[in-house]
């Protein structure tokens, strides 16, 4: 699955896997899979009590979060239209970097309350997406119209381009092999249990135990905070600017995070 040029999987290094945390692959049960999915989706897209991925937020509608920030909670709970493009954005992570063994779900009573997707280090920059594989994305993953015309697909494009532009900074791929957290995600009605802990105390052992750099990208400074208390610090924040509209609010750039390998 992933279309015919997207290359194979990088071998990968991983710590003792917690009870609760399952690796997946394509054996794993589609329930699970489709399960954790939704998990994710919720995570992202956010309602009128949580906010979603503020990035994502600000690509989809720059006036749809309280008080036009990105970062609070939707004005109004999430359309079709909204769930279905974030939908699309947590399939193509996901099936971008489940060959490389490094896609996990936290398990509580049978059934996924959080996930992560990180590509391990290599020196092939697995986690860039070959043309090929977004053909293959747009074809069978179920881009949205929000993704692929309108101002909407320019705000999105910029935000992807943001991004990339500030791993590129912080980063070699291919020369300095690191971790990539790509997507980490917890079911909001989970809170306060512990859980989101849990699930990033593995996350930072994977980058313990092969003693490598782990880097992510965010928005925020909730979020900014969060990572920061995790050993991340803030390297380089890439101005996130469409031909229509610039997000302009926290300092309007992806932060490019970067945790120091383990001595």
């Amino acid at each position: 699955m992933g279309g015919c040029c997207t290359g194979g999987p990088v071998p990968v290094d991983l710590p003792s896997i917690p009870q609760d945390i399952i690796q997946l692959s394509e054996t794993t049960s589609p329930k699970i899979v489709n399960d954790l999915l939704e998990v994710m989706v919720k995570s992202f897209t956010g309602t009128t009590k949580v906010p979603g991925e503020p990035m994502l937020s600000w690509a989809f509608d720059p006036d749809g979060n309280v008080d036009g920030d990105p970062c609070n909670p939707l004005k109004e709970e999430p359309s079709a239209e909204r769930l279905a493009t974030m939908r699309f954005v947590i399939k193509y992570c996901y099936y971008h970097l489940l060959k490389h063994g490094c896609c996990f779900a936290l398990m509580k009573n049978g059934s996924p309350v959080g996930g992560v997707f990180m590509c391990p280090p290599n020196s092939k920059g697995a986690h860039e997406e070959s043309n090929c594989y977004f053909m293959w994305a747009m074809m069978n993953l179920g881009m949205t119209s929000s993704m692929s015309s309108g101002d909407s697909a320019m705000r999105f494009d910029a935000m992807d381009k943001a991004c990339k532009a500030a791993h590129k900074k912080c980063l070699d791929g291919k020369n300095d092999p690191h971790w990539f957290v790509n997507v980490v995600g917890m079911d909001s009605e989970y809170q306060g249990q512990g859980y989101g802990r849990e699930l990033f105390n593995f996350i930072l052992s994977c980058g313990d135990h092969t003693s490598h750099k782990m880097y992510l990208d965010t928005f925020g400074p909730r979020n900014q905070r969060f990572y920061e208390k995790n050993g991340f610090e803030v390297k380089d924040v890439s101005k996130v600017n469409s031909k229509k509209l610039e997000l302009t609010v926290h300092g309007g750039g992806a932060l490019g995070m970067l945790r120091a390998a383990k001595k």
